[in-house]
């Protein structure tokens, strides 16, 4: 009896593993479906859940599994960047875009659009306390946040509003909070979730301009984009898309009317996807003016960091090279923790840390400020070790003429060591016009960011990088030439004093 019970249970668990093994081929064979989305500050569509860090939710992400279903398909997603979603769909990192995607007329010169699975209104909001603005036409003297390449913000350059964008909807509803900015205007969805329930924030008028969410495909992708149609046509008919959209509070007549059409005949008005009203059309005139005020403001943030950099590096070398003991430490502490954290870290600290002490600088002074300290470390250490390459005797020739050390170190040191440091400081202000860019993490759009935001909307990245590489090598050469002319003037004055004191002597 146990002999038999054993070879039952033996049997039992070859075919539970031959059960495992054969779902896990069939798993394996089953084919993906890639998505790509951008989960940072993406909440409702795909965000990390707070309770589980390491899984992501989202109304997108249900919608997605029930799509890849529908397709017979296991869906794989694929975290990526806003900005640059449009491009790292062209180049394969995945197979369609589902990230509250609006269908554009720029985008449709890019990527194929399915039909249409939600229907959008953008909404503006404001500060508790704000009687000022009460539609989008009270912005025009006032700057809007937004999210860069959108159909808010496309909507705000078509009407000549000022506005800031923002890589995430958290930083902007955060900037109005600490009156940065006047109002956001942002989808529906997002207002929603994170500035709905902000005690400090109330909605500016009833919500407006309606708008479409589709999943992005490649050029020449048409059999998978027959897939997705259908499986977006069965996930509406069968009530699935309806069940997940009401878990989440998005369910409204807008999304009862895009069903509805499911049952209507084709006609022209429902038979393709209708782009939003606020399409954007490339105009080169109009890209370079762009352009060329991003680089003023690189330029702006360029020099003021550099002048800051420059008046502290000079105190940190000397304190650490003459300092008493607790001077050196505080100099080393300072040097070492700015050489030793990420800039980008950094910004985002004085950014968003500093309010909570009362402290709330605008994005360019932040950025200007943040970059200085920086850079004054890497300064400090230029000018350390032009000062220690400065022979001993130096120091005591001067002595011996009767002269007090402040007076050595101005007139003798100084001259010799600042003609030591000019060729590193040269390079690390050519350095600086280019990690401006670093300044796009807390909304200031300067040269990189123009970049990034242009080619992103219109895919002219050949052409837009060569315009923009032309811009930072018309600020950053002439500062190069005219270093080396000064290099050269002190060389040869250095030259000069030396002959008339060997002639002297």
């Amino acid at each position: 009896m146990t002999k038999s019970i054993r070879c039952l249970c033996g049997a039992l668990a070859a075919l539970l593993l031959l059960t495992l093994a054969t779902g896990s081929v069939r798993a394996q064979e089953q084919p993906v479906l890639r998505w790509g989305a951008d989960p940072s500050g993406g909440a409702p569509y795909v965000f990390a859940d707070p309770a589980r860090p390491d899984e992501y939710i989202g109304y997108e992400k249900e919608m997605v599994d029930a799509l890849a279903a529908a397709m017979g398909r296991r869906p794989e997603f694929v975290p990526t960047d806003w900005e640059t979603i449009v491009s790292t769909l062209q180049r394969g990192s995945f197979d369609v875009i589902i990230n509250g995607l609006e269908p554009t007329a720029d985008r449709a010169r890019q990527i194929n659009f399915s039909k249409p699975y939600y229907i959008f209104q953008l909404q503006l909001t404001v500060r508790r306390e704000d009687e000022r603005i009460h539609t989008l036409a009270d912005c025009r003297q006032r700057t809007v946040g937004t999210l860069g390449n959108t159909a808010a913000s496309r909507l705000l350059a078509q009407e000549a509003i000022p506005f800031r964008s923002y890589a995430d909807p958290v930083g902007a509803y955060r900037d109005l909070e600490l009156r940065r900015i006047d109002a956001v205007l942002m989808d529906v969805p997002m207002e929603m979730y994170y500035a709905r329930q902000n005690p400090r924030l109330k909605p500016a008028g009833a919500p407006f301009q309606r708008g479409t969410y589709v999943v992005g495909l490649r050029k020449g992708d048409d059999a998978l984009k027959a897939q997705v149609d259908a499986a977006i046509d069965k996930i509406m008919r069968d009530g699935t898309l309806e069940r997940i959209l009401r878990k989440w509070n998005l369910w409204d007549d807008a999304q009862a009317e895009l069903r509805a059409q499911l049952e209507a005949p084709p006609s022209a008005s429902n038979s393709n996807t209708a782009f939003d009203l606020t399409n954007a059309t490339f105009n080169w005139p109009e890209a370079i003016l762009r352009l060329t005020r991003a680089a003023c403001v690189t330029v702006l943030l360029a020099f003021g960091a550099m002048l800051i950099a420059l008046a502290l590096g000079m105190p940190l070398a000397l304190g650490q090279l003459k300092g008493a003991k607790w001077v050196q430490s505080i100099c080393t502490l300072y040097i070492e923790f700015f050489r030793g954290t990420p800039v980008l870290v950094q910004l985002l600290f004085l950014y968003f840390g500093l309010p909570a002490l009362g402290i709330a600088l605008p994005g360019w002074l932040t950025a200007l400020v943040g970059l200085g300290l920086n850079y004054a470390a890497y300064e400090s250490q230029v000018y350390r070790a032009a000062l220690e390459a400065i022979p001993r005797g130096q120091w005591e020739a001067s002595y011996s003429l009767g002269m007090t050390p402040v007076l050595a170190f101005r007139r003798i040191i100084l001259p010799q060591a600042f003609r030591i440091a000019l060729p590193p400081m040269t390079n690390d202000f050519v350095s600086l016009f280019k990690d401006t860019s670093v300044a796009f993490a807390i909304s200031v759009w300067e040269l990189a960011t123009a970049y990034r935001e242009l080619a992103n909307a219109t895919g002219q990245f050949m052409l837009l990088g060569v315009i923009v590489s032309a811009f930072y090598l018309l600020m950053s050469l002439p500062m190069a030439h005219l270093a080396r002319r000064l290099e050269r003037r002190l060389q040869r004055r250095q030259t000069v004093a030396a002959v008339q004191a060997e002639v002297a002597a």
